[in-house]
């Protein structure tokens, strides 16, 4: 039976994450720290191996998958599909801004209801929509091989709930999968439809790392 092996995982730190800013689709680099975790997680994957890499199109998603693929001598192929879920207004704003602008729809964004989008933004179910989609492209293309994604904190999150079969909840999540900068979430996925989970928000990379922080 084939066996896909795929791997997600999140950019490292950003410029947005130390100055806890909401990114969306905005253009953060990443910092020096982000850096260092993205070539701690090269390292952590040339003992497993890759075979295909793609990444959101966002500077800190591709600037991470960069420089995993310059260790491992893999292509990169960018795709919009991967992006952070869209915030709209709030994009670029620190919390405190963004409550203090737009307490209304702060509040509205706060209670995480799976249909409802931040002005000029997108729900939940719209950024799991498009990145589950090519996720399953990714595995009619690319079965038997080891698959990496390099995404973004919401978005991955989405896609770990469809992986485990589990809905977005309708008010808050009942189920948090922590999704830290640069950890690696393993699964393999079988033609049967079946998924198995190898691991999830695995840091053990990255342990010099945060010592450093």
């Amino acid at each position: 039976m084939t066996r896909t092996t795929v791997i997600l995982c999140r950019h490292g730190e950003s410029e947005g994450n130390r100055e806890a800013r909401f990114g969306g689709h905005s253009s953060t680099p990443l910092t020096e720290l982000g850096r260092s975790q993205a070539r701690a997680t090269a390292r952590r994957l040339a003992h497993t191996g890759v075979d295909v890499l793609f990444s959101s199109d966002l500077s800190r998603a591709q600037e991470t998958a960069q420089i995993i693929g310059e260790v491992l001598g893999l292509p990169l192929e960018v795709t919009p599909h991967l992006r952070e879920r869209s915030v709209g207004i709030f994009t670029g704003l620190s919390f405190d801004e963004a409550r203090e602008r737009y307490p209304s729809e702060y509040q509205a964004l706060l209670r995480r209801e799976p249909d409802s989008a931040p002005p000029e933004g997108e729900s939940y179910v719209q950024c799991r929509a498009r990145a589950t989609q090519f996720l399953q492209e990714a595995l009619a293309k690319h079965a038997g091989q080891r698959i990496l994604l390099v995404s973004h904190h919401l978005t991955l999150y989405q896609v770990v709930l469809h992986i485990l079969g589990l809905s977005t909840p309708p008010s808050g999540p009942r189920l948090y999968v922590r999704i830290d900068n640069c950890a690696l979430h393993r699964f393999e996925h079988y033609e049967d439809g079946v998924w198995q989970v190898l691991a999830l928000n695995d840091c053990a990379h990255l342990d010099q790392t945060l010592e450093h922080a």
